[in-house]
């Protein structure tokens, strides 16, 4: 009888140990349904939890760009509120066209359609912020030089910026295509570039005359620029008027 209940207690214990340890099981990560890409074995990183993934544009919503050709002689270059020459104006058979290009092609394309010189461009038509039509270049060859809308050349990183004190007064605002101010010129001659946004909040103190204290970095010449005049340009950092000075970076 003792024989027995000696039995019944060893085949008891055995019994609450394996379901102990079957409770103790972590429960397994469900597995991906079959044929489809798991992405840990693929390498990939998993989507935020909570982010949807943004599906790519669709290839046909992508616009068209037809491109035309003209022809004509060259009546002078055109530069853009930075001094940076960005156009021509091109006298056609059909009057003058405003031809617009990026400004790192500006050296290129200066130095090459000179005043008169007989040119032929490929581009498409547009209108500016300014509600203006102009003919976007694509292409532009002149005395059998070919020179094309590329991408621009990155500029070198400098890791000490060059920051500068100017103490001048303002000699005039300078505006943006929007007709917003987006600066002005010092009595010294540096062109200083403040966010639209700063100089509206500032509109009451920003007036020709006023006498300011600017300190901020002078902006390094960027690869294939032309500036159709000489000056420092400077993006703001402080700006001190009648004692106050307001961080405008």
């Amino acid at each position: 009888m003792k024989k027995n209940n000696s039995r019944i207690w060893l085949t008891a214990v055995l019994l609450a140990g394996t379901f102990a340890l079957q409770a103790q099981e972590l429960p397994k990560p469900p597995q991906p349904p079959v044929g489809s890409p798991n992405p840990m074995a693929s390498g990939l990183p998993r989507p935020p939890i909570g982010a949807p993934a943004e599906p790519p544009r669709p290839l046909e919503d992508m616009p068209l760009i037809t491109l035309t050709t003209i022809k004509g002689t060259v009546v002078n270059p055109v530069a853009n509120e930075e001094f940076e020459y960005n156009g021509l104006v091109v006298k056609t058979s059909n009057g003058n066209v405003n031809v617009m290009f990026p400004p790192h092609l500006g050296e290129k394309i200066i130095s090459a359609a000179k005043k008169g010189a007989s040119v032929t461009i490929t581009g498409n038509e547009d209108t500016n912020p300014e509600g203006l039509k102009i003919f976007r270049l694509n292409s532009i060859e002149v005395n059998g030089k070919l020179i094309s809308d590329t991408p621009p050349v990155a500029p070198l990183l400098n890791e000490s910026q060059d920051e500068r004190s100017f103490n001048a007064s303002i000699k005039q605002l300078n505006y943006g295509l929007e007709k917003n101010v987006n600066g002005f010129t010092l009595t010294s001659g540096e062109r200083v570039s403040i966010a639209p946004h700063i100089a509206q909040q500032l509109s009451g103190q920003l007036k020709s005359g006023e006498k300011v204290v600017v300190t901020g970095f002078v902006e390094p010449k960027r690869p294939g620029v032309l500036y159709s005049q000489k000056t420092t340009l400077v993006r703001a950092r402080t700006l001190n008027i009648n004692g106050q000075t307001f961080l405008v970076r």
